[in-house]
């Protein structure tokens, strides 16, 4: 069973989430804002979500998703090849204080 790691922004207290869903998933579902607790109705194909959105009595809810109140954050992730860029230039700004200091 593949798993896949998403971001998700609450339109209600604008904060950033992740959670990990199974690609077989396919349905409605409703994703819970760990931080304000409210809902999202989305659709998921293929364990990817779509941008559709179902209301509360528009089809068959399948389950709800409960993401961890610890995956909060006021910014949005950066994408993983910026972080190693990020991360080499972090080094490289530290070495070359290290240098200087020397």
């Amino acid at each position: 069973m593949a798993r896949q790691k998403f971001e998700f922004r609450c339109t209600e207290c604008q904060k950033y989430f992740d959670f990990v869903l199974n690609t077989s998933l396919n349905g409605d579902y409703r994703i819970h804002c760990p931080n304000c607790g409210h809902v999202h109705y989305r659709t998921i194909k293929k364990g990817e979500i779509t941008e559709t959105r179902h209301g509360k009595g528009d089809s068959i809810l399948i389950e709800d998703i409960y993401p961890m109140k610890s995956s909060c954050r006021d910014t949005k992730k950066e994408k993983p090849e910026l972080v190693g860029q990020k991360r080499k230039n972090f080094l490289s700004r530290l070495w070359e204080r290290t240098v200087q200091q020397v």
